[in-house]
């Protein structure tokens, strides 16, 4: 439950959607970036062709034309909010994008979405089941 965070945006988060917990929709299947808004525009198209797996070991894959980036991922509560890190390891600028502690907005079997409490960043990244 989230009751008064200070010093934060309006990031009044509950996460909308399934009861299930946010490692057991990730680890179901493949994913796909569907919406990333990097402060002032549209970059969804950067990540078109990837497929991230989320792995229940807490590894994480990106795949895009047979070219696999390895990371990992956790699921973890930071200042009364949900959260889900992604750590990509790789010097692909548009993939170190991802790399953060989002906080969980809302998730359902089939979507995901997150943004980034720092309102000067103004981030935000959904993933959609493939």
């Amino acid at each position: 439950m989230v009751t008064g965070c200070q010093n934060k945006t309006s990031t009044n988060v509950t996460p909308s959607g399934n009861n299930s917990t946010v490692s057991e929709t990730v680890t179901s299947g493949k994913w796909s970036v569907s919406y990333f808004y990097d402060n002032d525009k549209d970059e969804t198209s950067d990540y078109s062709g990837y497929a991230f797996e989320f792995r229940s070991d807490k590894t994480l894959t990106a795949t895009r034309n047979s070219v696999t980036t390895s990371g990992s991922w956790n699921e973890t509560t930071d200042d009364g909010l949900p959260r889900l890190v992604i750590m990509l390891n790789t010097t692909d600028e548009k993939l170190t994008e991802l790399n953060d502690d989002w906080v969980i907005e809302s998730k359902m079997d089939s979507q995901i979405k997150l943004k980034d409490d720092n309102p000067d960043r103004n981030e935000q990244l959904h993933f959609s089941k493939q």
